[in-house]
């Protein structure tokens, strides 16, 4: 994508003239019910209440209800207020795709995603496909997908096996000139299965395989699609919330001061112990690291390390014996130990040891070191 592109966060509303002629393509049997279209991405909303403008002139009973998902705060709001002032009203939220769904099935899904490709985890559309691709209504639900035809023709990008795995096609259309030379748009119309076969396996479709073949979009093309309007109404809820809305909520909130007193404070004094410190302790808090630093005590200063070591040693060993009181076996008992160490460098550059292991001990099994080998204190650092 082209950064004036990335800055619009690949934002490019679809022309009225297109509008108009994808309007023409859909039938209404039923004129008294509530129709439910959301588009994904919605942008400033003018594309789906042109649309709605368009089916109401003719069709003045119906009643649509407009549901907008747009990342972007300003457009965000002009969508938010256009689609509430129309027949039917409406409602958009500020969100990214991924963060949002809807409650609900709808009756046509709008999908006109950002074109991109994603380094590493392939093309935009098609990770965004695969988030929206279950929201239109079982067996009755549309999906309006306007998509370059380079990534249909994709068999790599996965784009028309998905559509033809959950959707069975309807129709396919080229942009007409001059739109089409600038992206090589193309509409797809398809209705969502009643049914899914889970160890379906589809194959790259015939119909995605030769965009030259696709007819053109016309600016009064039949209807050849029916939008079957549903009892109940659906909402928008955010499945996450994203930094950008935390700060937003935060800074139009009446407790902003009190957070940021709270933010801001110093970290509380650390007050007397509840019960005095034993030698033991003094020990765990330096093998455990808690007492790194320098130390200084009589006038000289002491630089210290502590860790603390999982060794498995044996601790006894169980003898066997027979009725004859013969030894038939030895059994080695062995205990996982936590071992204090502290190293002290003194200011003659030499080095001091300590350890709650036994002078003669030696671990059978080391399991667990933390820091022994610390580059920031090395035995060579004299």
């Amino acid at each position: 994508m082209r950064e004036i592109a990335r800055i619009q966060q690949g934002h490019f509303p679809t022309q009225d003239r297109i509008v108009r002629a994808i309007a023409r393509l859909f039938g209404f049997p039923n004129t008294n019910g509530n129709l439910k279209v959301l588009d994904a991405g919605c942008g400033t909303g003018h594309a789906i209440n042109l649309l709605r403008d368009c089916w109401i002139k003719d069709n003045p009973g119906l009643r649509i209800s407009l549901l907008g998902i747009e990342s972007d705060k300003g457009r965000f709001a002009q969508a938010k207020d256009l689609f509430q002032s129309g027949t039917g009203g409406g409602s958009a939220i500020w969100s990214t795709i991924e963060d949002a769904y809807p409650d609900g099935p709808v009756n046509l899904l709008w999908f006109n995603p950002p074109y991109d490709r994603i380094r590493g985890s392939g093309r935009s559309e098609m990770t965004l496909f695969s988030v929206v691709k279950e929201w239109p209504a079982k067996g009755t639900g549309l999906l309006l997908m306007i998509v370059p035809d380079y990534v249909l023709a994709d068999s790599e990008c996965g784009v028309a096996v998905e559509i033809q795995r959950h959707y069975d096609l309807l129709g396919i259309w080229r942009y007409p000139e001059p739109e089409y030379s600038q992206f090589r748009q193309c509409v797809v119309l398809a209705r969502r299965k009643a049914k899914l076969s889970k160890n379906e396996l589809t194959a790259f479709p015939q119909w995605a395989k030769n965009p030259e073949s696709w007819p053109v979009l016309m600016d009064r093309p039949q209807a050849i699609a029916q939008l079957l309007s549903s009892p109940g109404n659906v909402t928008l809820r955010r499945a996450r919330l994203s930094d950008t809305v935390l700060s937003e909520v935060i800074a139009g909130s009446s407790l902003k001061s009190s957070m940021l007193r709270e933010a801001c404070a110093p970290a509380p004094s650390i007050g007397r112990p509840l019960l005095p410190l034993s030698h033991g302790h003094l020990a765990l808090a330096l093998a455990g690291g808690l007492c790194d630093g320098i130390i200084q005590a009589d006038g000289k200063k002491f630089l210290i390390k502590g860790t603390l070591t999982s060794a498995v040693r044996k601790i006894a060993t169980k003898v066997n014996l027979s009725e004859t009181q013969q030894v038939i076996s030895e059994v080695d008992i062995y205990r996982t130990r936590y071992e204090m160490n502290v190293r002290c460098l003194l200011n003659d550059g030499s080095i001091e040891n300590y350890s709650s292991a036994p002078a003669d001990a030696q671990p059978d099994e080391t399991i667990e070191s933390e820091s022994d080998d610390d580059p920031s204190f090395n035995e060579n650092d004299t």
